[in-house]
């Protein structure tokens, strides 16, 4: 059963003699070239991620598409605004060539573990985007297989995947604003409507990522980003390294985080839609006490530590001591549930009182929650994503060492 097509266009074949014509059909799944002003389908390229679209630009404009086909790129050539609504429309769906002509690159502007991001624009549009590259293949491919179809407010959107001779690209939105882990730090986030603003998000791409039957696993500050600087509601979930599909059978462990689920650090790990609810509810946690779900000075020994996250008993007076308003203790209780089977899942936290219009009693509004000091550990730089980068600091002692040594002459 063929698909519908959702765009068709007249294309050529350049050849010594006599140029000849096809039409151009996409489907949801497939392109499909025939001879021109006939059923006879010649071409057929399936939209998967084991096929490559090689693109032809000139002058800012794309004027050929090439398919392989027995082992050798066939180029077409077509009207440029077809040729951009095909790239449009196949974007996530197959792997492009050809990055260097459709992209020009701004600056660095992140390092993952295995993956450096950049500021890069389009050269066609002009428009700004990041690119993730990425040196290994299955990092690569593990992200673009959770990430294909996910179109959500609040998780970011991918728009592109290049194979280079070396690397692999995904091209993202670009965020404009920092990461909740940064906002934490600098101690920014200090009222109940600023709290209320990202939990909602956070659960409601939650309730999405259940539907589509994907679990992040990895729900951490430092994986939520804001594409708006300033504006809260403009949250998205970043980084699908460590998703996985709710019946995928053989699945990778996690590292284990500050805000990791107990029952998924178990020796029999149950990976489900709760583990990330559990995760948020830490982050919430943290957003009204200003503290750790595990006091930080466990950290240090690392299986003390693992045994502690294991057991997963949390102290809820901390939040009684920083005004937290009663709604939100409930909230976060319920969402740090210890059996995962008696924890809500997104979809019913998100039916709690907390989140009903007028839930604040007026001295819990006159009352901020946040009379903090700054946590003394705080200050010596552990961050709480923990994954604390020693080559970091040495690239920076060297870059400080040649600063001085600039002035000195």
């Amino acid at each position: 059963m063929l698909l519908p097509v959702i765009h068709s266009f007249t294309c050529e074949r350049i050849h010594y003699f006599m140029n000849s014509y096809y039409t151009v059909n996409i489907h949801t799944d497939q392109i499909r070239i025939n001879q021109f002003k006939s059923q006879n389908t010649k071409y057929i390229c399936t939209l998967t991620f084991d096929n490559k679209i090689y693109w032809y630009t000139e002058q800012q404009k794309i004027h050929a598409f090439g398919i392989i086909v027995k082992k050798k790129v066939k180029f077409f050539k077509g009207n440029y605004k077809d040729l951009e609504e095909m790239r449009r429309l196949i974007g996530c769906k197959i792997i492009f060539d050809g990055i260097v002509s459709l992209y020009k690159c701004n600056n660095q502007i992140g390092e993952g573990a295995d993956s450096k991001v950049f500021k890069v624009e389009d050269n066609i549009n002009k428009s700004l985007w990041a690119l993730k590259c990425l040196e290994r293949k299955d990092d690569f491919y593990q992200e673009i297989r959770m990430h294909q179809n996910l179109e959500h407010n609040h998780i970011i959107q991918f728009k592109e995947y290049f194979q280079g001779e070396q690397y692999y690209y995904i091209i993202m939105e670009l965020m404009g604003g920092q990461t909740l882990s940064k906002l934490l730090e600098k101690n920014l986030i200090t009222t109940h409507q600023q709290c209320k603003v990202i939990i909602q998000a956070l659960l409601s791409a939650l309730v999405y990522l259940k539907n589509e039957g994907i679990i992040h696993r990895d729900i951490k500050p430092a994986n939520i980003m804001f594409a708006q600087s300033g504006r809260l509601d403009s949250l998205k979930l970043v980084d699908f390294n460590f998703a996985i599909r709710q019946n995928d059978t053989n699945v990778q462990p996690i590292l284990c985080g500050m805000n990791t689920a107990p029952e998924a650090l178990q020796d029999n790990p149950i990976y489900s839609d709760k583990m990330d609810v559990y995760s948020c509810g830490a982050i919430l946690y943290k957003l009204y006490s200003g503290e750790d779900i595990h006091p930080i000075r466990y950290m240090q020994e690392s299986n003390v530590f693992y045994d502690i996250l294991r057991n997963g008993s949390i102290d809820f007076k901390v939040l009684e001591k920083a005004n937290t308003p009663n709604q939100a203790i409930r909230l976060i209780k319920s969402m740090l549930e210890i059996d995962p089977f008696k924890r809500v899942n997104a979809q019913e936290a998100l039916q709690l009182d907390y989140f009903q219009n007028e839930s604040l009693s007026p001295t819990e509004k006159r009352s901020r929650f946040q009379q903090r000091y700054q946590n003394e550990s705080l200050k010596i730089g552990i961050t709480t994503d923990f994954e604390i980068n020693i080559d970091q600091d040495a690239k920076s002692a060297n870059i400080r060492k040649m600063e001085i040594h600039h002035h000195h002459h």
